[in-house]
Parts: C-alpha cells; structure tokens; sequence
C-alpha cells in the first residue's frame, strides 16, 4: 500500500508540475539567449534585498531595469556594458560603484514595486534606497537619448565627481534613440502616398541598388496565422508580466479596447473567439473597483489553449536571421494590417476607420514599450494626414504608408549605424510592396499607382489571404508556408508544443485509473468528487 501511496504522490508531482511548467510559458519567464554582462550584477527577487543591504547604506549603485522580451533593452545592452566598464572602477567619494541589472521579465514582482515608466530604465541611488524600495528617492536617468557621454555626465553629477566619456561616438545609442519625426502629409489618400516614399525613379533606383532582403514568391502569402497569434501572445505576455501595464483605470480600458479589436477582426479565428468571451465577461474578470488586474485574469489565454493554435513558438513569414530580430516587430505589424480589412462596417463607412484609429492610439499610448517608437508612432496617429482617414480604403492605405515611413526612418538608422532596435543584416528596411511581388505598383516613373496599391494590399491582407485565417482552410494547423521556411525546426517545434499538454494527459489519467481502482476495492472510502475539475479553468465561467 506504501508503495502505490508513493506512485500516487509521484504522478501528483508530475502532474502539478507539467502544469506549472505550462503556466510559467505565459508569465515571469525570462530570454536567457539576452546579452550577458561580465560586469553588472544580475539581480533577483532572491538575492536583491539581501546583497543590498550587504553593501551598507552610503554604498553609490546603478541599476538597470529591462525587460528581456524588449527590442529597445536588446539594443541597448552592449552599450550599457560599455558604460559600466567605464565606471567601475571609477572612484565617488572614496567608493566604487555598485553596477547590476534586474530583468523585469522574470521579475515581475520585484520590478512592480519600483516606479518603472518604460524599458529600459536606469536608476542612480544608494544601496539602502534600492534594498528599502524607496523608489521616489531615486533618481532615474531622464528621457531621451541614451548616449554615453551624456550618461556618464549623469551619473558623475550626481554622485559629485565630474566625469566625462572619451569615447567619440556612442552609436549602438544614437541608432536606438532616433526620435519621433512630424507626420505632416496633407490630408487623403494622395498624402499617404507622397508620405510612402512617392520620390519616383531615383528612389526606386536607389532602393534596387542597395542590399536586398530575400525575396518572396509572388504565390507565396504575405503573412502567416503563426505571426498574428505569436505577435498576439507576445503582447498578452508583455501585459501581463509588466505591472505597470495592468494597473489603474486608464490602463483597464484601454486594455479593454485592445480586447475588444481583437474580438472584432482579429484574423486568427481562435484568438477571435476567445477574446470575445474575455470581452464579455471583462467587468467581473476585473472590476472597475480593483486597482490592479487580478492574478486570474493575467493568467487567461486570449488565444486558447496553445495547442489548437498555429503558433508554435517559431515566426512564420516573420523568421529572422537571428533570434531577436524581427519577429515580434514584424508579426505586430501583420496583425495591423489584417485587423483593418476586418473591422465590421458600423454606422457609415468611417466606422471601420475611426475604431482602427482608436484601437491603435490604445495600444501606442498604454502598450507600446519602445519610448522612441511610441514617439514617434503618436506623432503619425496625430497627425493631418491620420484625421482625414474616412473609410476602409484610406485607411488600408494609410496603414501602408506609415508603415513605409517607419521603415525609411530605420533604414536611415541602419545606413548609418549598421543596425536599428529589431533590424536584421539580413532583412534590410526597405519600401514595400517590391516590384517582384507587385510589378504594377510603382509607374514607369518610379511613383507609386494608388489603384495597385490598393489592390495588392486587399490581396494580402483581405479575406483568404493566408491559410487557415478566418476559421477556414485549415484554422490551427501549422502553415506549410512555415515548414518551408524553417526546415524540421517546426515539426520538432510541434513536438515539443503537445509535449507537455500529452504528459500531463497520460498522468492524469494514471491518477484516474488508480482512483477509479481504488473506488472498487474499498467502496466506503470512495471519493465525493474533485473539485475544480469540472471546468476548464478561468473560460468556464466565460462560455456564452
């Protein structure tokens, strides 16, 4: 009896266990691929406290809060290596300088408790300040652009020991601080097409002579069901881990509307049906009366259970050269563009505009965690040329043109630079769509046609533009689009995505046949039931 006792306690463990580990894939995980310091310590809510206090309280610190999901904290780590190689063993006062890091993706608690406006983020204090939380003692490095000279300055000002960088050019910084440029296009559609890159032959010619991205198939979709649920679930993960992002009433309906535009035109019909129902049942999930977004809610998946989804954790269409290159950036973008063919037409032909405009002025202003991208996209929403969208074609074609623009802006920065926040050597920026995919998209002169425009964008991003988009054709299979792209990575990938889902099946039905046994030998003993597995978690309660 001892024995069986101990296999039961053994497939409990696996059973709970699997299930954490599932859980963990949605929340307070960490990139452990993210750039490695040799010089600044790596913080935890474990040792945060104790090494603090350690150091004794007059100890000087520098700590960087990031987040390893980040494009922007990805960008700026060699440059913050830089800086604290120059200042550790620089002398303030009589003492050095105590330099670390918290990645606030696996910290979520820990970074919860300091008054973190944006990723990443840099705080000048004593050690007793950090180790108490007393975060309105901090001093945190001002908005801006993130050079070196300018942050050693910082950090010398304010321990009292002038401090000047050597160093000529900091450009890893300059690239990730570009700034927010005015979108001033005059208003309609011709404005959005100047906006796009309207310059003629010679900017065709110069865009052919640089260097190319690879090159699509002309039947070949432009976008995958897997980017849009992984832009989807990245975004949902972004939220969830980041308090600052799930708290207050601001934050609460514009989360809301984030929701509510995906239960209107999100293209992947899973992540469609299951926001609908969060939507639905969003005033008890989170009451207007609770500050913060209960645990349970964080831990809904807007997409369903990962395994009837396209996403396996590897990028379609959006597969970079490396591993945090493009993905997220790219699969983000996708979803804009496929959401604005699918918003239900309402009352006149600006609904579908003004809810697009709304969702992403939601989204830019309350979700978007790249300060100089944020920047600058509010500056293109705001804009003459964004208050003269009236229908669904200016507005498909607006999307289009802010997104050329965006692009110009990152390939100045990667042409000087060598590199932008999500660039790949790889994929260079370039205008879009490229003659190869769509040969009557520009004239004879280089300039744009508006008409083919329109029309390839409908093609790629309307109705049946790539497969199992809507619910139909196969909605939850991988994209053969993917296989190819990636080679046996995906099937692996697929593996390993029912892996645990079929662990934990097989251990819960061994706990089930040795119960059901236990049942017949010793009627008197037999259980009253088990509680909470009736339902299927939070969406229980949700189903309408």
């Amino acid at each position: 009896m001892a024995r069986i006792g101990a296999r039961l306690l053994l497939l409990a463990g696996l059973l709970f266990g699997l299930l954490g580990h599932v859980a963990s894939e949605t929340a307070g995980v960490g990139d452990p691929s993210f750039f490695k310091s040799h010089i600044a310590a790596q913080l935890s809510q474990d040792n945060f406290t104790v090494l603090l206090n350690e150091l004794g309280d007059t100890k000087p610190c520098l700590i960087e809060f990031y987040a390893s999901w980040c494009p922007a904290c990805k960008h700026f780590a060699p440059t913050f290596e830089k800086l604290a190689e120059f200042l550790k063993d620089k002398d303030f006062k009589g003492k050095k300088l105590f330099i670390a890091r918290v990645d606030c993706a696996a910290e979520v608690k820990l970074c919860g408790e300091f008054n973190i406006n944006g990723y990443p983020s840099l705080f000048l204090g004593l050690a007793t300040q950090f180790a108490m939380k007393k975060s309105k003692e901090l001093t945190e490095f001002p908005s801006g652009p993130r050079d070196l000279p300018k942050m050693a300055k910082w950090v010398g000002e304010h321990y009292g020991t002038p401090l000047e960088y050597k160093e000529a050019e900091a450009a890893v910084v300059k690239a990730e601080a570009g700034g927010a440029s005015q979108h001033t296009q005059s208003a309609g559609e011709g404005a959005a097409i100047a906006a796009a890159g309207g310059g003629g032959q010679a900017q065709a010619q110069a865009q052919a002579q640089a260097k190319r991205r690879p090159i699509q198939p002309p039947d070949e979709p432009e976008w995958t069901l897997a980017d849009v649920e992984g832009a989807t679930l990245t975004l949902w993960n972004i939220i969830a881990t980041t308090p600052k992002l799930h708290r207050g009433a601001e934050k609460r309906g514009a989360l809301k509307e984030v929701l509510a535009g995906w239960a209107a035109a999100h293209p992947s019909a899973k992540c469609k049906s299951n926001t609908r129902r969060i939507v639905g049942d969003f005033e008890r999930l989170w009451a207007p009366d609770l500050e913060e977004a209960p645990a349970a809610f964080l831990a809904l998946q807007p997409c369903g259970p990962p395994a009837g989804l396209a996403w396996r954790g590897q990028w379609g269409a959006c597969k970079g050269s490396q591993p945090d290159s493009r993905g997220f950036s790219c699969g983000l973008w996708f979803l804009i563009h496929t959401m604005a063919f699918r918003l239900p037409d309402g009352a006149g032909a600006a609904a579908p505009a003004a809810a697009m405009m709304s969702w992403l002025l939601a989204f830019t202003r309350h979700f978007f965690m790249c300060e100089p991208c944020q920047k600058h996209f509010t500056a293109l929403l705001t804009s003459a040329g964004a208050r003269a969208v009236t229908d669904r074609r200016q507005l498909a074609l607006w999307l289009w043109a802010s997104h050329n623009e965006v692009n110009e802006r990152l390939r100045g920065i990667e042409t000087k630079y060598g590199h932008s926040t999500t660039g790949d050597p790889e994929w260079p920026k370039e205008l879009w769509p490229v003659p190869e995919r769509c040969p009557a998209c520009r004239g004879p002169d280089g300039a744009w046609v508006e008409a083919e425009v329109w029309a390839y964008l409908q093609r790629a991003y309307g109705a049946g533009s790539a497969q199992g988009a809507d619910g139909v054709q196969g909605s939850g299979r991988m994209l053969e689009m993917g296989l190819s792209r990636s080679g046996s990575v995906q099937s692996s990938s697929l593996i390993g995505g029912w892996a645990p889902v079929l662990c934990v099946l097989a251990a819960a039905g061994l706990l089930f046949a040795y119960l059901r046994r236990r049942q017949v030998r010793t009627p008197s003993r037999r259980t009253a039931g088990m509680p909470g597995l009736g339902g299927f978690g939070p969406f229980a309660h949700v189903h309408k």
